[in-house]
């Protein structure tokens, strides 16, 4: 079987794609990188959490044991068997909200994600905050006025600070203008 030789050196040449697409595919491998960085930094996190929980709970249980007795009821006056919850619930409630929203990230923003992504990942996080932070300030009201009887500042028996309100508003006022701000930057970026 006879074979052709080549005299001169020929080379096959690739196509090049154009300059779009070679953007195009570098932000989706940026877009990738950074989305593994922050898988990784979930599984860091959701692993400190569960460890840091089961220490700060095993803490918890000593320390009130050793002040109150056997457990016998939640409370907040220190007598016999009551052990008071807040302290606990804050440090772990308070990790649970910065994991949780850290998980939300990561699947309503992965790479190729659009504004709608980026808007169903804010109202989540708004509506996860709001239940991990709202038993958390009932607990705190509670501790400090005890049952509720009225919403007010005035930090008499049964009277409970409306904070919760203030930072559930405030927190979708600052939501909603990201959204707005990169919506715009999207749109500026964008060729026509």
């Amino acid at each position: 079987m006879p074979t052709q030789m080549l005299e001169k050196r020929e080379h096959v040449a690739m196509p090049v794609p154009p300059p779009a697409e070679l953007a195009e595919a570098a932000e989706l491998r940026a877009a990738v990188a950074t989305y593994a960085r922050r898988v990784r930094r979930l599984k860091i996190n959701v692993a400190a959490w569960a460890l840091g929980t089961i220490a700060v709970t095993a803490l918890w249980v000593a320390n009130q044991w050793q002040a109150n007795g056997a457990f016998e009821t939640f409370g907040h006056e220190g007598d016999p068997g009551q052990w008071n919850p807040t302290l606990w619930a804050l440090v772990v409630g308070l990790w649970s909200l910065v994991v949780g929203i850290m998980a939300l990230r990561v699947y309503f923003e992965r790479p190729g994600a659009d504004a709608a992504g980026r808007l169903k990942y804010h109202a989540v996080a708004w509506v996860y905050g709001m239940l991990v932070l709202t038993p958390l300030w009932a607990l705190i009201e509670w501790q400090d006025n005890g049952a509720f009887e009225r919403l007010s500042a005035n930090s008499q028996p049964g009277s409970w600070e409306p904070w919760i309100l203030y930072i559930g508003g405030i927190w979708a006022l600052v939501a909603a203008a990201l959204l707005v701000y990169s919506n715009r930057k999207t749109r500026r970026l964008t060729p026509r």
